[in-house]
């Protein structure tokens, strides 16, 4: 099984028929006049989500990472995160690149890696910073390891939220759909 698939499972629900034109193989019973779900009330579950990262994660994960305004936005959001945390623990400026740089690439990277679990086995912390864009001489493994790699595992933290916050929202919303489809 892809992990994608394993990891992603919730959203399943959400992927099915979410385009004008997809077959409903939603079960409905004959006679009772019950309509059967289509992609608007799925794609209700995306507007009932309560922060706009979770959306946006949640529109990464369902179309198959191809929204660049999404990605965008989530990576911005996490490069904040990264930022404003730093800032209050009163970390400095590393010396060979600017803090908002490397905020920008880790969280590129961060993103790239929750997306596709796969990835992220490929990679050491070598091979992690060479995947950010991040050059040695902006940075060595151990600097980046000793100061840095917290603020990467807040960012993941932030996102891993954010997705559990769509999962719920998918599983409350899928559960009240269909209490509301038989009532």
């Amino acid at each position: 099984m892809n992990a994608n698939v394993a990891k992603f499972e919730k959203f399943e629900w959400l992927m099915q028929g979410l385009s004008l034109r997809s077959p409903n193989f939603e079960p409905f019973v004959r006679g009772t006049g019950e309509r059967t779900l289509s992609y608007e009330d799925r794609l209700g579950a995306i507007a009932s989500m309560s922060t706009p990262l979770a959306k946006s994660v949640t529109a990464l994960i369902v179309f198959e990472h191809k929204s660049k305004q999404d990605y965008d936005d989530v990576r911005q959001h996490l490069a904040k995160v990264f930022i404003e945390q730093a800032v209050r623990d009163k970390k400095r400026e590393p010396e060979r690149i600017a803090m908002y740089h490397l905020a920008g690439l880790i969280a590129r990277m961060v993103l790239d890696f929750v997306l596709d679990p796969d990835l992220e086995e490929n990679y050491t912390a070598k091979g992690r910073l060479a995947y950010a864009g991040i050059s040695r001489h902006q940075m060595n493994v151990d600097s980046y390891r000793k100061t840095w790699k917290g603020y990467e595992s807040l960012m993941i933290q932030t996102i891993e939220t954010a997705i559990l916050e769509a999962e719920t929202t998918i599983e409350q919303y899928r559960k009240n759909t269909y209490k509301n489809m038989h009532a």
